[in-house]
């Protein structure tokens, strides 16, 4: 037997199973004219991987329309594979990323969720690039600066992003959402895709919360607008929020910004952001030990009641 990693049904019923050095094709036949009284062991065939026999396949999709008939997979090391109605691994494409996490399939396109934050899209008929689609925010960036778009192009030497981990693509509305392992999830407009844009992002701590507090309702000199609250996490970050439409206001330290309609502020008590990503989806450094468990994390957050301290304690004992 092998470990399971992603199954996906075709149109005519069957269904597709994938993983380490593994791709099985599962076929269901039923006839009305007989009863099963017991369980009946299922019979799949395997695919036909030749020079590819060896390659980790991570997820899986079945062609649509007139390309029902065919099946697409993704291998850890970057690579876009197509199964004929034969199950013969008969062509593949590069995907030029260190690891291929996550697809999702329509009649026009193919989207691929890769590391560092890549998206590819590719045409299910021939295999061929498309375009690739706009990247998310670097990590540790300053959302409280993003008052435009041209923020997002601004970016540091050396920025690293978050891995796209989860792909679903809505074909009635030409929207692609993805989900990254910093816990963000984007909504891409691919109406054209030649001009892909963002319709909603939205930035959400990486790990557990511990605490969550008010801002002071002060009378005059806020500071942060009113109805905001803070919170800490085991992510290393404590985040400034506020759900109501703010209007622009010059003496607030904080605005609405281009990253999210909820989130004014992001304060990255690690330097490093050795936390800032969900340690557990890390689908490409194997190797990588870093754990929620260990010494870090804010636990703890206080706001004075002139709203203009805010004290927080971590899990070292540091009071800051």
């Amino acid at each position: 037997s092998a470990k399971i990693k992603a199954i996906a049904f075709s149109d005519n019923g069957n269904f597709i199973t994938i993983g380490n050095r593994h791709v099985k094709f599962w076929y269901l036949q039923s006839s009305r004219s007989v009863t099963y009284k017991e369980p009946v062991p299922l019979m799949g065939r395997s695919a036909i991987l030749g020079e590819q026999r060896n390659n980790d396949f991570i997820d899986v999709c079945c062609g649509h329309g007139e390309l029902k008939d065919y099946t697409y997979a993704i291998t850890k090391s970057g690579l876009l594979c197509e199964f004929n109605n034969r199950r013969l691994l008969d062509r593949w494409v590069e995907l030029k990323t260190t690891s291929a996490n996550c697809m999702a399939i329509g009649n026009q396109f193919i989207f691929v969720g890769c590391a560092e934050g890549i998206v590819r899209c590719f045409n299910p008929g021939t295999l061929q690039f498309v375009t690739t689609l706009p990247r998310t925010h670097y990590l540790g960036v300053d959302v409280a600066q993003g008052h435009d778009i041209s923020h997002m192009a601004n970016i540091p030497p050396n920025a690293k992003y978050p891995d796209a981990i989860a792909l679903a693509y809505d074909e009635t509305n030409m929207k692609v959402t993805c989900v990254y392992n910093d816990h963000s999830l984007y909504v891409w407009d691919v109406k054209d895709i030649k001009r892909v844009g963002k319709s909603n992002s939205f930035l959400f701590h990486s790990a557990c919360i511990w605490g969550v507090e008010m801002y002071p309702a002060l009378e005059h000199d806020l500071q942060i607008p009113k109805n905001s609250f803070i919170t800490c996490s085991s992510d290393d970050t404590i985040r400034v929020w506020n759900l109501d439409r703010i209007e622009y206001d010059r003496k607030s330290l904080y605005q609405k910004n281009i990253y999210s309609n909820e989130l004014l502020k992001i304060i990255y008590i690690d330097p490093e952001l050795n936390f800032i990503k969900n340690t557990e989806l890390n689908l490409v450094d194997k190797n990588d030990s870093s754990s929620y468990d260990g010494r870090n994390g804010v636990r703890a957050i206080r706001i004075s009641p002139d709203g203009v301290h805010l004290a927080s304690g971590d899990r070292s004992g540091n009071i800051r």
